[in-house]
């Protein structure tokens, strides 16, 4: 009786225990949303800054022809935890190391990398009015302590990345990183824009963290909570009013552009306002993301391009090299312009091709005959080069390596 009245104590201490932390997270009292830092407020030291422009110098005298301009060192493609990917990545379950946030990137340009110049460019999908706040009062912090504005140690430039999503080659665009050239609250927009589209619905409606998260990691547990913050924050920022000019939207909403054509539209009503915006694309050849088959000509015609904004083009990053040419293809067309799956070279497997492969496999060992497996490759084949960047889903339950180096 005595032990029978023990468990139901114990019981009963379990579910009020249960019950309090499920209030106390739907009250959200644990975890905060991060902010954006504040930069290292010491100068680089004179001496440092005078003998990187004697480098550069001495390199610009090496050249076969002498240089008309000077040459600076800059990125131009800088992400923060402020995006979505980069505060995944810092999570200790994917063996991160906490938050990283835009006053970081400002110390590693001026102390460790040297740059001349660099900018901020956080995914717009997952920015909020709080956020973006935060990014042009660390941008501007990051200036300041910078220096005098005619000599800095480093030129900081506040921008984000518009990242398009489109399942098939006739609607993907890829991304594009949008910098703004002044800094004053008057010469900057009310707010990054994001893609719209299937980026945005991806993120804005995901499924909830599960708050039962940071329990499987007590030691690590605030670190998930912000999460859980992060993604709260995002889904709960309204809309803007696609009618409505984007100058005169309020502070408060998350704008979006479906296409670069009204990216541009969007950035020249700024531009009317003394905004001045540079974009440049990339991730055009590269990521999981981009289907088979996708071509720059779309992007280079009618309101798809405007050269007066758009002068640039990111050719390499750590991601993937877009300047490199290779023969081999991920999907080619038919003359009917429908897609094919391409069969397999000594240096490279579509995953068309390996997802006939493994229905193949799987067929076989069920016990159909090979006539039939070999139909049933070709189905797969043809399902995956004509689902796009979703063409996975035409081989259900796979393991991530049984795909082996396909696509690679």
């Amino acid at each position: 009786m005595k032990a029978g009245r023990i468990l139901g104590l114990a019981i009963a201490g379990l579910i009020g225990f249960v019950a309090l932390y499920l209030l106390g997270a739907w009250l959200r009292l644990y975890g905060d949303n991060e902010d954006a830092g504040s930069p290292t407020e010491v100068r680089v030291p004179a001496d440092v800054v005078a003998a990187r422009q004697r480098a550069e110098q001495r390199a610009a005298a090496s050249l076969t022809s002498a240089p008309s301009r000077q040459i600076l060192f800059g990125d131009l493609h800088v992400h923060s935890t402020f995006s979505t990917d980069a505060f995944l990545w810092s999570l200790p379950m994917v063996q991160g190391d906490g938050a990283h946030p835009i006053s970081d990137a400002c110390d590693y340009a001026r102390f460790c990398s040297g740059l001349d110049f660099w900018s901020i460019n956080d995914h717009a999908e997952a920015s909020t009015p709080r956020k973006w706040r935060e990014t042009k009062r660390a941008i501007r912090e990051c200036q300041a302590v910078a220096g005098d504005e005619a000599s800095p140690d480093v030129a900081v430039f506040l921008g984000w990345e518009w990242s398009q999503v489109g399942l098939t080659a006739e609607d993907h665009y890829g991304h594009k990183n949008v910098i703004v050239r002044g800094l004053g609250e008057e010469a900057v927009p009310a707010r990054a824009i994001g893609a719209g589209g299937l980026a945005t619905r991806g993120l804005r409606g995901a499924v909830g963290v599960p708050w039962v998260l940071p329990l499987l990691d007590l030691r690590n547990r605030d670190r998930y909570y912000d999460f859980i913050h992060f993604m709260e924050e995002v889904k709960e920022t309204p809309y803007c009013d696609g009618d409505v000019p984007s100058p005169e939207l309020s502070d408060e909403c998350y704008e979006s552009a479906a296409t670069p054509a009204e990216l541009f539209a969007k950035l020249r009503e700024w531009d009317d306002r003394g905004v001045e915006t540079l974009v440049i694309p990339h991730g055009n050849t590269w990521g999981f993301y981009s289907p088979p088959g996708i071509s720059w000509d779309k992007q280079l015609v009618g309101a798809m391009h405007d050269p007066e904004q758009q002068f640039l083009i990111e050719v390499m990053s750590g991601h993937g090299n877009s300047e490199e040419y290779r023969d081999w293809r991920a999907a080619r067309f038919g003359a009917d312009g429908n897609p094919i799956c391409p069969e397999p070279t000594p240096e490279y497997q579509p995953s068309c091709w390996r997802a006939g492969e493994i229905t193949l496999q799987r067929c076989l060992e069920a016990g159909e005959p090979l006539e039939v497996c070999q139909e049933r490759a070709a189905q797969a084949r043809r399902f995956y080069v004509e689902g796009g960047a979703a063409g996975y889903h035409a081989v259900p339950g796979t393991e991530f390596e049984e795909w082996l180096g396909s696509g690679q």
